[in-house]
């Protein structure tokens, strides 16, 4: 009979699973000892191929008394793999443990090991039983390589995503590095795909696109698509482009409806919820919030966003009593918030303060919301907090007089002016183009104009002057002509390493300007360059 179980396992392989089936149960029926056991173990591999798991798992429980040293683990671990899809994963957990006692170095149960834990989302600990298998099976059974190579890319790859939700960016980045180098070509894409999410949320715009055009060229799951326009909508409403973040949006929503992903479709509706906010479209805004929480009513998370949400519209439109309600509502069913839901919720909670005039509880929220960014280390989010609070205290010093407005007012120069040199300087962190441009006419914008709402509060125009200088000294291109490609492919390329930071302005070079000091307390602040060491002299 060996000759008809070598044809019932071709059978099978070649995706005949009707005859295989037919062909291993007519060896069973005359088969004992190991080798019914053997038998019972391929016929229940043809079974749950069929769809048949249940039937599977009983034949596998039939071969576990009669199968011998060399095959019960094997045995064992194909049991345990199906277990889990029964509900029965503590059995298969306690089966695999009591197995690997006997056979420690079986990499088959290992292999089943590494799926339990990452079933059971214990990502840290599947990584580590990974890497252990891995090694068995370069010494003793390399067949089983492709696989573990391939477990533990999506362990990594699903650590990478917990990191990300918990803003720990560079674990995650680290994360996808490892999983990249085990160059497993079915994951390409959604490794590209992860990794353009985390560069977006840590403000990498520029290498965001990049990466997430790179991810586009693969073959990627819905959901994973899905995930990809998301992660475009973010770095185009970041660079300023909030109608090219909707149609990103839209597509996202539209990919996740269709293969009913409702937690990516109240996604998509919670960012373009948020869009409709920030042009004050109050209405769209809120009925994209009813559909959303429609989506989202088991999920807590989720449903804080929704809250957080209606919390800034009621802000928008009067009603900051009602807003504080919200927010402090959205911050009990968050529990232990991650730094950029914190942000998120004490900025509503700020702003709504701010209107019923408790400045001080406004502020000591919008510290609390700028120190979650800094904790975090997104620079971006902390030069957008720095902004909102500069218009803030401006407000603020307007109501009042003497020493207090003098006092409110230079806090706020010394918030707003080493923003606004931050943000302007940002532009040497793209390439040249488009998404370049948008930073600097749109992105970086309202910094700028907070600057120059500062300096006017503190009524100092020679300051004014040497600002206006000191835009006037780096250059960007705004054109409503249009270029033929002949006169664009005539300019001259830039360098390889790109521009160098634009040299300092000063009316008398060999005389530091009080700008001179803002540069180099934003430089220390945030901690990258925005002007050169060289000085030109002011027009």
């Amino acid at each position: 009979m060996r000759d008809r179980h070598d044809e019932g396992v071709r059978l099978a392989a070649d995706g005949d699973f009707a005859g295989a089936r037919s062909v291993l149960e007519e060896v069973l029926a005359v088969a004992s000892g190991t080798e019914r056991a053997q038998v019972l173990l391929n016929l229940a591999h043809v079974v749950d191929l069929t769809g048949d798991r249940e039937r599977a798992v009983a034949l596998m429980s039939e071969a576990l008394p009669l199968a011998d040293e060399a095959l019960r683990p094997l045995v064992v671990a194909a049991r345990a793999d199906l277990l889990p899809w029964l509900d029965r994963w503590d059995e298969a957990w306690q089966d695999v443990e009591a197995a690997l006692t006997e056979a420690p170095d079986n990499v088959a149960l290992h292999h089943s090991r590494l799926g339990l834990l990452m079933m059971a989302g214990r990502l840290d600990e599947a990584i580590d039983e990974a890497a252990v298998a891995i090694d068995l099976a370069e010494r003793d059974t390399p067949e089983y390589l492709e696989s573990l190579h391939t477990g533990l890319a999506q362990a990594l790859l699903g650590r990478a995503w917990v990191h990300h939700a918990e803003t720990r960016l560079p674990e995650a980045l680290a994360d996808l590095d490892q999983a990249a180098e085990l160059g497993v070509e079915p994951l390409t894409g959604a490794i590209a795909a992860v990794r353009a999410r985390v560069l977006a949320t840590g403000g990498q715009y520029a290498e965001a696109a990049e990466v997430a055009q790179a991810a586009l060229a693969h073959e990627l799951e819905p959901p994973m698509l899905a995930s990809v326009h998301a992660t475009l909508a973010e770095v185009t409403s970041g660079t300023g482009d909030l109608a090219g973040a909707d149609d990103h949006l839209a597509l996202a929503r539209e990919l996740s409806a269709a293969v009913g992903d409702t937690g990516s479709e109240a996604v998509a509706l919670l960012s373009s919820a948020r869009l409709a906010y920030l042009a004050s479209d109050v209405e769209r805004a809120t009925a994209l919030y009813d559909e959303a929480e429609a989506l989202v009513a088991d999920d807590p998370r989720r449903l804080a966003v929704c809250l957080h949400g209606r919390a800034a519209l009621c802000v928008l439109t009067g009603r900051a009593p009602e807003a504080l309600g919200l927010a402090d509502r959205a911050l009990a069913l968050l529990g232990t918030a991650t730094p950029l839901e914190l942000v998120a919720v004490h900025q509503v909670r700020g702003s709504a303060y701010e209107a019923l005039g408790e400045f001080a509880a406004a502020e000591a929220c919008y510290a609390e919301a700028a120190a979650g960014c800094e904790v975090a280390g997104l620079w971006h989010a902390s030069l957008g907090m720095a902004w909102w609070r500069t218009d803030a205290l401006v407000r603020r010093a307007a109501a009042v007089t003497g020493d207090e407005r003098r006092a409110i007012s230079l806090r706020a120069l010394d918030l707003g002016l080493p923003a606004a040199l931050a943000a302007e300087a940002v532009r040497q962190r793209f390439p040249h183009g488009p998404l370049r441009e948008r930073w600097v006419a749109l992105a970086s914008a309202p910094a700028t104009r907070s600057a120059f709402l500062a300096i006017r509060a503190v009524e100092d125009p020679a300051l004014a002057a040497e600002y206006i200088d000191h835009l006037a000294g780096a250059v960007s291109l705004h054109t409503t002509a249009a270029v033929s490609r002949e006169e664009l492919m005539s300019l001259p390329l830039p360098p390889d390493g790109g521009f160098d930071l634009p040299p300092r302005v000063r009316a008398d070079p060999a005389i530091p300007s009080t700008l001179d000091g803002w540069i180099d307390v934003a430089e220390q602040r945030y901690g990258f360059g925005v002007r050169s060491a060289s000085v030109v002299r002011s027009w």
